[in-house]
């Protein structure tokens, strides 16, 4: 068995944080990282396995992103500010950061405080995950 590195070492204790916190923990295997079946077992299996050498990590986030060009918004969708509950339907992009919608245009970088939708029922933040 190969010694533990620092940095095993980190994202193990780092992944008894996140397990302890319930959310998604990974394992390394041959084939790269896979996620873990652990994730809802018994705190200590989870120890038995990591004191065998294994190597764990919380599983990584996505990372968003405000929209930014015209391929980032979904067709039809409607927007609004939450705190005055106006809702308008976005009826025209343009590459030049703007977009248009029923009530007149605004730029791309006034989207911060905006949420949208396509059902007009579930609400979510203007931004895109890579």
């Amino acid at each position: 068995m190969k010694p533990t590195t620092k940095e095993q070492l980190r994202d193990n204790a780092a992944a008894m944080l996140a397990f302890a916190d319930g959310k998604p923990i990974e394992l390394f295997t041959q084939g790269g990282w896979s996620e873990s079946l652990l994730t809802t077992g018994d705190a200590h299996l989870l120890l038995d396995c990591m004191g065998q050498g294994n190597h764990y990590r919380p599983k990584p986030q996505p990372v968003s992103r405000p929209w930014s060009k015209p391929e980032d918004v979904p067709l039809n969708c409607w927007l609004r500010i939450p705190k005055y509950g106006t809702m308008h339907l976005v009826t025209q992009l343009s590459n030049d950061g703007t977009w248009g919608h029923t009530l007149g245009r605004k730029f791309w970088n006034e989207l911060g405080e905006y949420e949208y939708s396509t059902d007009r029922v579930t609400w979510k933040p203007c931004t895109v995950e890579e």
